[in-house]
């Protein structure tokens, strides 16, 4: 039987999460038995995705963090516990934020929290509950859309002082609703945590393997905590580029840097309508090493 969906569709409310169009992803990898996920971001492409085994990776400590415990059998219920005894307050936040920012500071201490060299540090950080409850906290009690960001633990607290749009507490609530139904998808995913690039040199070209990228755009990326320049940009190209029989569905927005880099006459483009964090239209793409699945030849 199908695992219901959760009510929010995102482990966290990523900067440039792919939310409302998650599902042509999922469509676009159909029949891959193995899918690895370079970027994880808020693993809402992991609902959609059908393959056995989904390898999902990111640099990012507090988010790999977060989706261990969720995918935790006896941690993930504990979480879920102790959220939904929380109080949509303040002084939760603020306690929360200073717990990250303390854990990152004595981190550096020794070694750059996010540096990939560091993977001796890895062994020694064991899946933490607490650290989970307090990144889950940051990003859901704070202004929408700043998890993933160099802001994520500097936003204010989310309230509001009229009637217009969702209520804060409900949005809250809400997320913490859906850690019953994402405790059960997360359990079909392995986490690592390493560079995007190390993680794609051990991606196996093989038919019925796929691989979806979602890096940080040109432009609007330059606000993630691991930004991507152009020359990264043209090195993720190249790199894609030698997949074949590895079915590659990359998402970006339309931009002069990304079709320079996928020509339209040797990847396939899909063009779609996104929206920004403020609720405006973007213009996306799909980009895939092969033909479509969902648009008609």
């Amino acid at each position: 039987m199908q695992t219901e969906l959760p009510i929010v569709k995102s482990i966290v409310p990523w900067y440039g999460s792919n939310r409302m169009l998650a599902a042509r992803v999922g469509a676009e990898l159909k029949g891959c038995g193995w899918v690895g996920i370079p970027f994880m971001g808020s693993a809402c492409e992991v609902l959609r995705i059908e393959a056995r085994t989904i390898v999902c990776n990111d640099l990012h400590r507090h988010l790999i963090n977060l989706a261990r415990v969720l995918s935790d059998c006896r941690l993930g219920l504990e979480f879920y516990r102790t959220l939904r005894r929380k109080t949509f307050h303040v002084d939760e936040l603020d306690a929360a934020q200073a717990r990250c920012k303390t854990l990152e500071h004595n981190v550096n201490s020794i070694q750059s929290m996010f540096d990939v060299h560091a993977s001796h540090l890895d062994a020694e950080i064991e899946t933490d509950l607490q650290w989970a409850i307090d990144y889950f906290v940051c990003c859901w009690m704070s202004r929408a859309e700043c998890a993933g960001t160099d802001k994520e633990f500097n936003a204010g607290f989310s309230h509001r002082w009229d009637a217009a749009g969702g209520d804060s507490d409900v949005r809250f609530q809400s997320a913490v609703k859906s850690i019953i139904a994402w405790r059960h998808w997360m359990r079909r995913c392995t986490f690592v945590r390493s560079d995007a690039f190390d993680f794609l040199a051990k991606c196996k070209e093989d038919t019925g393997h796929g691989i979806f990228v979602d890096p940080p755009f040109p432009g609007p990326g330059d606000k993630y905590k691991h930004p991507m320049n152009v020359s990264l940009q043209r090195d993720l190209a190249r790199r894609l580029a030698q997949f074949h029989l590895t079915r590659v569905v990359a998402r970006f927005y339309d931009h002069p840097l990304i079709r320079e880099l996928y020509p339209a006459d040797k990847w396939t483009w899909i063009e779609q309508a996104g929206r920004t964090g403020a609720n405006k239209s973007a213009p996306e793409v799909l980009i895939i090493n092969g033909k479509s699945y969902t648009e008609e030849a």
